[in-house]
């Protein structure tokens, strides 16, 4: 009987380390995966601030910039699209639509980063 119960809880915890294991591949996978399809949507495919146009965190994942909010309400809501709309926003506040960003090769998601600083904040 004390050798079932050794057996069962072995057995648990077993199943318990696969199940973190496979939900740790899986979400890793999937941050992989989303990358370079939403990069490519954005008007510079990323070119100058990759995963950082819409996070807070360069290599993407997270907490969303003012410009990764933007984008989740109004691109999401367009079908996953880089809208006029979108470009004509300010996201980030800083007297600078999001086109004219990526035209200058600035973060539209930060307040820094604007025409006549790029290069300063990448």
């Amino acid at each position: 009987m004390m050798a079932a119960i050794i057996s069962a809880r072995r057995i648990g915890k077993c199943l318990l380390g696969f199940s973190v294991c496979g939900l740790f591949l899986l979400t890793v996978t999937s941050l992989g995966l989303a990358r370079p399809f939403r990069i490519s949507k954005l008007p510079d495919n990323g070119r100058h601030f990759g995963c950082g146009t819409c996070h807070v965190n360069k290599n993407g994942g997270g907490m969303r910039n003012p410009f990764g909010r933007d984008y989740q309400k109004i691109g999401l809501e367009a079908g996953d699209e880089y809208t006029a709309e979108l470009g004509k926003l300010d996201s980030d506040g800083d007297g600078f639509s999001n086109d004219e960003e990526f035209a200058a090769g600035t973060n539209p998601g930060d307040p820094k980063s604007k025409p006549g600083t790029a290069g300063r904040d990448k």
